[in-house]
């Protein structure tokens, strides 16, 4: 769990720095983000299957999720595997499972989105220029 924990205190630093994606997260407490996403690849990984969130594809649903977005994103994670010493195996695989959520998480059109309940508005971030 701490290898987990080093590469998402990274990949949350740089995320919440970012100019765009940054605004994705807003409101959402960062230890909240780090532990829940530590807990799902733990699971993923083989380790102690501890998170209780919703998967891939129900937690995102609300969220415009491009391409660009998504490889954006892939390319911070790369980084945070890389500054955090992960050895090139478990890069990897850890990439590898990242490429396999693409699916359940890019949305082509905003009207893929809807709220996880009742009254919860789309987040759609436009790029900045």
């Amino acid at each position: 769990m701490a290898g987990l924990e080093r590469v998402h205190r990274i990949f949350y630093s740089k995320l919440l720095a970012h100019p765009w994606l940054k605004e994705f997260f807003k409101g959402v407490p960062r230890p909240h983000l780090e532990a829940q996403q530590s807990e799902f690849m733990a699971g993923l990984f083989g380790g102690p299957k501890i998170y209780g969130g919703r998967p891939p594809a129900a937690a995102h649903v609300h969220m415009f999720i491009t391409e660009e977005v998504f490889f954006t994103r892939h390319i911070l994670l790369e980084e945070a595997l890389d500054e955090a010493n992960i050895r090139a195996d478990l890069k990897e695989r850890w990439l590898d499972h990242d490429m396999g959520m693409k699916n359940a998480l890019v949305k082509k059109d905003i009207s893929e989105c809807e709220g996880r309940y009742k009254l919860e508005p789309i987040i759609a971030v436009k790029k900045p220029r």
